[in-house]
C-alpha cells in the first residue's frame, strides 16, 4: 500500500483572495512553519507540531476579523481526502485540506459549475473571493485611520456580508452605507471617504 508522504491544503488569501495547494509533510523537523500566499506574500496559516501526533492549523477570517484554529490528528490526515474548512464565527469558506487530487478536482468542478450558471461570467470565479477581500481589507483600513464616519457622531459601526453586497451600519442611529463587492471595478471605484447616512437617504454603490 502506498503511504502519502504529505497531504495538501488550499486556502484563500485573505488579503488578495488568490487561492493556493499547499503540501503539508507528516514528517518533519520544524516544529512551527507558515504558510504564505504565492501571489502577494501574505501570512495565509500558521502550522504547529502539538504532543500526541496532532498538527494545529491557525488562519485569520478577515471578514469577521478573528483567528481561528483547526487541530488535525496526523493519523486522520493519513487517509483524509477531502474537508472544507470554514470559519467558527460566520462560516465564511477558509479553504480545503486533504488529497491534492481531490483539492484539484474540487477546484475545477466549482470553476465548470460557475461558469454553466454564469457563462458570460466564468473568468469571474476566483475574482470575486479576491474583490471581496480586497474591499473588506480597505474598509479596515479606512476605519483604523478614520475614514469613515456617521452624521450621528458615533464610531461604533459593523460590516456585514449580503450576496454581492457589504453593508455598513452605524449601531447607534441606524445610519448604513451600501458598498457592492461583485467585480475587480466594485474595489478600483472606492473612494477614500465613507459616510453613513440616514434609512432613506442612504446611497447604495
Amino acid at each position: 500500500m502506498l503511504i502519502r508522504e504529505a497531504c495538501c491544503a488550499a486556502f484563500y488569501c485573505q488579503r488578495c483572495g488568490q487561492i493556493h495547494v499547499h503540501e503539508i509533510p507528516y514528517f518533519s523537523d520544524a516544529r512551527r512553519s507558515v504558510l504564505y500566499c504565492d501571489t502577494c506574500g501574505h501570512e495565509q496559516a500558521v502550522l504547529e507540531r502539538l504532543d500526541g501526533n496532532r498538527i494545529s492549523i491557525e488562519m485569520d477570517c478577515v471578514v469577521c476579523g478573528e483567528t481561528n484554529r483547526f487541530v488535525f490528528l496526523l493519523k486522520k490526515l493519513h487517509s483524509l481526502q477531502l474537508e472544507k474548512i470554514y470559519c467558527r464565527k460566520d462560516h465564511f469558506e477558509l479553504g480545503y485540506i486533504g488529497c491534492r487530487r481531490r483539492i484539484e478536482e474540487l477546484l475545477a468542478f466549482n470553476q465548470a459549475e460557475f461558469e454553466a450558471l454564469h457563462p458570460s461570467d466564468g473568468k469571474h470565479f476566483i475574482e470575486k473571493q479576491r474583490v471581496l477581500l480586497g474591499i473588506l481589507n480597505r474598509i479596515e483600513e479606512m476605519a483604523s485611520t478614520g475614514c469613515i464616519s456617521c452624521s450621528c457622531g458615533h464610531n461604533d459601526i459593523s460590516a456585514e456580508l449580503k450576496g454581492n453586497h457589504i453593508v455598513l451600519s452605524c449601531s447607534n442611529c441606524g445610519s448604513y452605507y451600501t458598498i457592492r463587492a461583485k467585480k475587480i471595478s466594485d474595489l478600483a471605484h472606492m473612494g477614500r471617504y465613507i459616510d453613513l447616512l440616514m434609512p432613506g437617504m442612504a446611497k447604495d454603490r
